[in-house]
């Protein structure tokens, strides 16, 4: 690559300078160029585990501020940690990080800037980590006042526009909703299938069941948009939570599981939005 720089740089300066010492010149410069443009895209390693200590501080931090953290707090935060299938190890920096971010004197804008700093040239992370944040306080199926405040506090210091976050939040309720009525529906039809035990019009999964205006909340667009508009945000985010991109832009390998299971909730999403519209 420094070599195709070299021999392009030496074209350029030998058209500026009109003459044959330009290219001889480029020749020495292009690779000072490249190595120079290298350094200033290159990704900072920064700490591995920032990411995943951030989240659980902040988890922490989002339960005290409701007042007294409670064991169903608690109980809340444990649930999250097996969502992610956090191994052993990973468990107990969640708890001590909980913790920390449950003291009254949690630097909560310090801690968000510096996982700002590490990941801002990779915004689809930070974009994951605000994602991830929300589904952890959407939890237990509410979002109150003071959790709003501290999501909305997150998008200031990754410079993410207030109503974008807004969106976000209305893209996770639309999933924990989806997720819920599906999980009802099934328990439904299992119910009605050992009720009738022959083996007939028992349980499946019947997408057309699914309340569809989750299926548009999660994806970020409305009911009334075109299909043109619903195409381009379903292969944005698709784009955005592609497994591989989000490993090699950073994203720690204890919330892939969870990226993985937001693609598939958005593919799930635009299926039943596609069966709708009746579109491919």
């Amino acid at each position: 690559m420094s070599f195709i720089w070299a021999i392009i740089t030496g074209f350029v300066l030998s058209i500026i300078l009109k003459s044959n010492w330009g290219f001889l010149l480029g020749l020495f410069i292009g690779p000072k160029l490249y190595e120079f443009c290298n350094k200033l895209t290159e990704e900072p390693k920064g700490n591995p585990r920032l990411y995943l200590t951030v989240v659980f501080e902040v988890l922490g931090h989002l339960s005290k501020a409701k007042g007294v953290v409670t064991q169903d707090d608690i109980n809340l935060a444990r649930r999250f940690m097996t969502q992610l299938q956090l191994d052993s190890n990973s468990r107990q920096l969640a708890q001590d990080s909980f913790n920390r971010g449950k003291a009254s004197d949690y630097p909560l804008r310090a801690r968000l800037r510096e996982l700002y700093n590490q990941y801002r040239s990779r915004r689809n992370v930070l974009n994951v980590f605000c994602e991830q944040l929300i589904q952890a306080a959407l939890i237990d199926g509410r979002l109150d006042d003071k959790e709003s405040e501290i999501l909305f506090i997150v998008a200031d210091e990754f410079n993410i526009p207030r109503h974008q976050m807004a969106i976000y939040i209305q893209m996770m309720m639309g999933s924990y909703h989806f997720h819920q009525q599906n999980y009802d529906y099934q328990h439904e039809q299992y119910n009605q299938y050992r009720h009738n035990n022959n083996g007939y019009g028992g349980y499946q999964n019947n997408s057309s069941q699914l309340n569809l205006q989750n299926a548009y909340n999660i994806l970020g667009v409305k009911p009334s948009d075109d299909i043109a508009t619903i195409k381009r945000a379903y292969r944005k985010l698709m784009n955005e939570h592609h497994p591989d991109k989000l490993v090699s832009k950073g994203l720690p390998k204890e919330m892939l599981e969870a990226a993985k299971k937001r693609a598939q909730e958005i593919q799930a999403a635009y299926d039943l939005i596609k069966t709708s519209r009746g579109f491919k």
